[in-house]
């Protein structure tokens, strides 16, 4: 897949801009806070209608209206050139394809691959459950949009759930959300168990070429809960209800998943060097795209945020080699990227939300 240009309105810092994209490689250099990763972040939007640093759409909403506009011209294995508009309201978002309404989420989301790495991805080893959970859910409601409609239910559910629990309401009042939330729940913890586990195959091999060493990685799934059926799921929300009314939250189910990677067989959060998180964190990201080519059969847009100065010269040459030709990349930076990686650059320089090319 390519993006071949797209047109930016209203998105955060960035009252209106049009981008050609046409090229292998296209970078955006400028200071930091300019809206370089805002641009970044509204063309990884097209992949699961999700910001890769945001969750409440407002916060995509720049100042000028009430709705953030993006507009894709696009290139794709399977249909051909096609456009896409998305529009981005603080209650909802529209999604045309090809002058032609999209009426559900689920039928758009997973059709545009675009695999992110940012600063924050470099720190997915020793940071944050959450940050974690939301680097699996990008790439699941990427590519199934079953897992991206269950995901959805769950959310819902469990903030319903919540909210009785605030106020105080017992069993009877719980009982209609819990058995909406069951079917959902169990769906979500199988198909992250499988796509952790076959993450971590596809990420060893590239771990192996991008650190220069033998050193094995892997991915193992931390399940906050794993009930094997719907009724043992009932009886372990029964088992925490009391603490649920004290908490006033719901305490088990998969809104607290995690996953552990580790480093020969050791926990890499603890053990594994800053270079060689760092290795981890690039082998995930080349892992998802090898998933989308091997199993879905499209080459994903490559978006890289401020991270190829952060490499040392030898990880950023195996990035470049581990690259292949044909994926497209466009990648942001405070400096202009050296002559690596074959390909010339397309370079926008970016200041106060405005693109000129360079």
């Amino acid at each position: 897949m390519r993006i071949k240009a797209a047109g930016v309105s209203n998105y955060r810092n960035i009252e209106m801009a049009r981008l050609d994209l046409s090229a292998d490689r296209v970078f955006l250099v400028g200071k930091n806070g300019q809206g370089k990763t805002n641009l970044l972040e509204s063309l990884g939007y097209v992949t699961s209608l999700r910001a890769f640093r945001a969750r409440e759409n407002e916060t995509l909403i720049g100042p000028k209206s009430a709705q953030s506009e993006i507009a894709y011209e696009l290139e794709h294995e399977e249909l051909g050139e096609c456009h896409a508009q998305l529009r981005i309201k603080k209650k909802g978002k529209e999604v045309v394809l090809d002058g032609e309404a999209i009426r559900r989420a689920s039928d758009f989301v997973g059709r545009f691959p675009t695999v992110v790495l940012s600063s924050e991805d470099l720190s997915i080893v020793r940071g944050s459950p959450g940050g974690r959970r939301r680097f699996i859910d990008t790439f699941l409601c990427g590519i199934d949009r079953g897992y991206y409609v269950a995901l959805q239910r769950y959310q819902k559910c469990i903030q319903e759930r919540n909210a009785l629990l605030k106020r105080g309401a017992d069993a009877s009042l719980l009982g209609p959300f819990e058995r909406e939330l069951i079917e959902p729940a169990l769906e979500v913890i199988r198909k992250r168990e499988k796509a952790i586990e076959e993450l971590g195959e596809l990420a060893l091999d590239f771990y192996e070429r991008l650190s220069g060493s033998s050193e094995a990685i892997g991915m193992g799934y931390r399940a906050n809960v794993q009930p094997k059926d719907a009724e043992g799921y009932r009886e372990l929300l029964a088992r925490n209800l009391k603490r649920d009314q004290i908490l006033q939250s719901t305490s088990k189910g998969p809104h607290r998943d995690d996953f552990e990677l580790t480093l020969n067989e050791r926990a890499a959060a603890d053990f594994a060097s800053d270079g060689q998180q760092r290795s981890i964190a690039l082998s995930l990201a080349f892992a998802i795209i090898a998933y989308w080519r091997q199993r879905i059969g499209i080459c994903p847009v490559l978006l890289v945020d401020d991270v190829l100065g952060e490499l040392d010269p030898d990880r950023k040459k195996r990035f470049w080699e581990a690259l292949d030709s044909g994926i497209q990349l466009i990648a942001t930076g405070t400096e202009l990227p050296s002559a690596d990686g074959g390909s010339p650059w397309k370079v926008y320089r970016v200041s106060e939300g405005r693109f000129e090319v360079a």
